[in-house]
């Protein structure tokens, strides 16, 4: 008879398989491809030259500007889908009249990424779409919102926003939830007003939980691929071109295969820059 603990690890091994074969293998992969040369359309190219692709990189101004804009998608994205969520979840927890709205608001996660891409477009479309009618009420002109790169970076920043802001709401709504009634209650009666209570007692007792959602919004934010691709393609001039879609037009409609391989290798660092420090923070929380 196995103990315990040798079954659970007996039960777990076929699962920890499926998990290697799915994502260990393929980024262990992707690292061996950017040593490579190997191009699609040229049979038995498969060979390692070690090409210096990272020197490539820093002095490819297009991988430079991706860089710049995935940056923006992690901060901007990030910063509004956490300050919206939190009032939101804030306003949901405070007011118990608006518990019917909790179903209600996590609908736009449930539409996948390419579909809210494809649907914010439309809505964009000047003079059909329904940004520019509803912003005609207010005598505002006709936006060619995707035409431009400003008002394309605010236009797919809405469309993230719009669709994992609930995530945001759930989570911090059931963290609130979860909160011991005693300090605010205590706060209360001690004459503190609701500004007091948020920033004194609510956040420090949720930061744990805030620091996941930061962590799971960054990761999020940087697999902005489908939502971009549907509604500007990367364009106009590359304005709204995250690191992730250059390496895929480098790899599938360029074939250069190893330098696509290079520019996600750089991903994944980026990934670990801004994910790293607030997975350290969350540790040292837990452990004190």
């Amino acid at each position: 008879m196995f103990s315990e603990k040798n079954e659970f690890r007996i039960l777990s091994f076929p699962s920890l398989i499926i998990l290697g074969l799915l994502t260990v293998f393929p980024i262990i992969f992707l690292f061996v491809l950017s040593f490579t040369s190997w191009s699609i359309l040229i049979p038995n190219s498969f060979q390692f030259t070690f090409n210096n692709y990272f020197e490539r990189m820093i002095n490819d101004s297009k991988f430079i500007h991706t860089i710049k804009v995935t940056f923006y998608y992690i901060i901007v994205n990030t910063f509004f889908q956490m300050v919206i969520g939190f009032a939101i979840a804030f306003l949901l927890f405070r007011f118990t009249k608006l518990k019917f709205l909790r179903p209600i608001i996590i609908i736009p996660m449930l539409v996948p990424p390419a579909v809210v891409g494809l649907m914010w477009k439309m809505m964009f479309i000047p003079n059909l779409g329904g940004i520019d009618y509803y912003l005609g009420l207010f005598n505002i002109p006709a936006i060619d919102w995707l035409s431009n790169p400003t008002t394309a970076l605010i236009a797919i920043t809405i469309a993230s926003v719009w669709e994992w802001t609930p995530f945001v709401i759930i989570v911090i709504l059931a963290g609130l939830d979860s909160l011991p009634k005693s300090p605010i209650e205590s706060a209360v009666i001690d004459g503190a007003n609701t500004f007091h209570i948020i920033f004194y007692i609510i956040i420090p007792l949720l930061k744990p939980i805030i620091l996941v959602v930061i962590l799971l919004r960054i990761i999020e934010s940087l697999a902005i691929l489908p939502i971009v691709f549907m509604m500007t393609g990367g364009g106009p001039a590359l304005a709204t071109e995250a690191i992730n879609l250059y390496a895929f037009h480098v790899g599938l409609e360029y074939l250069d295969i190893g330098y696509a391989a290079s520019i996600l290798v750089a991903f994944i660092f980026i990934l670990l820059i801004f994910s790293t420090p607030i997975i350290l923070s969350s540790l040292k929380k837990d452990t004190k």
